[in-house]
């Protein structure tokens, strides 16, 4: 049973990424729903691959405080919204900098304009806010 809000992210998801983290990113939808805390909220959610040649087997999420990237290893690293200073879709890659590191993980091309608009709006939210 999913958590309600990762549950939501899902369902707004169009049909091919919706079915990358149910399917391929499976592991790791399982790792974010059980451990994840309680007080915070996942917003958006994307699937994401370790580069653009490989399968959609990882996942983005997009919550109240932070930026995940969850791999199958397992694997997960966590930005604080307010440290990011670069979050870019391009080429088949997310690009992601801050507090954690530099990563660029894959993205599906037509997706990733669209995260990438929700991942901003988080980062200039948290900004303003002071967090």
């Amino acid at each position: 049973m999913l958590r309600a809000d990762i549950g939501k992210a899902i369902d707004e998801l169009p049909a091919n990424i919706k079915g990358h983290i149910t399917t391929l990113g499976s592991e790791c939808l399982e790792l974010l729903n059980t451990y994840l805390s309680d007080h915070e909220e996942v917003r958006h959610i994307s699937s994401a691959a370790p580069r653009p040649d490989t399968s959609y087997n990882c996942l983005l999420a997009l919550t109240d405080r932070r930026l995940i990237f969850v791999a199958p290893a397992p694997q997960a690293v966590g930005w604080r919204l307010s440290t990011i200073t670069r979050a870019q879709s391009y080429g088949g890659y997310f690009f992601v900098e801050g507090d954690a590191g530099e990563y660029s993980p894959g993205m599906d091309g037509s997706w990733g304009s669209t995260f990438e608009t929700e991942v901003k709006r988080a980062i200039a939210m948290a900004v303003l806010a002071g967090e």
